[in-house]
């Protein structure tokens, strides 16, 4: 499992100071980022070299308590790998302060050629990756 601490934003909010609900997606795609930086290597120049990208297929979020603006956060990402070719991110959000759970879902990700747009074999520097925070 990986951890990161975000912060939440003004520009996260709606007007009555509550994370608007997409961005949990948005938080688990940093923490995703932050994932692929901690061991060493960034997203966009990894994925170039491998002639690949992680296009988001499947996204589904289940909200305990609302987040609110201002809220310090952990996102816990548990990423797995489900076959050749997928990815399924399990997240969770906790407030940083007391870890009480907020919000939780996953994210699938499909591997596919950048040329062409079809699935393809997770390239190996990424499965790594994956696999060591599995």
């Amino acid at each position: 499992m990986f951890q990161v601490r975000l912060q939440t934003y003004w520009a996260d909010s709606d007007a009555a100071g509550i994370v608007y609900f997409p961005n949990v997606f948005k938080f688990a795609e940093h923490a995703e980022e932050e994932m692929f930086r901690a061991s060493g290597e960034e997203l966009q120049p990894l994925f170039r070299a491998s002639h690949v990208w992680l296009p988001r297929v499947e996204a589904f979020s289940k909200f305990s308590k609302p987040i609110r603006l201002g809220t310090a956060i952990l996102v816990r990402l548990k990423p797995r790998i489900k076959g050749e070719k997928t990815i399924r991110y399990d997240f969770e959000i906790v407030a940083d302060a007391t870890e009480e759970r907020l919000a939780e879902g996953y994210i699938t990700v499909v591997c596919v050629d950048a040329a062409t747009f079809k699935s393809t074999r997770i390239p190996d520097a990424v499965r790594k990756i994956v696999l060591q925070h599995s």
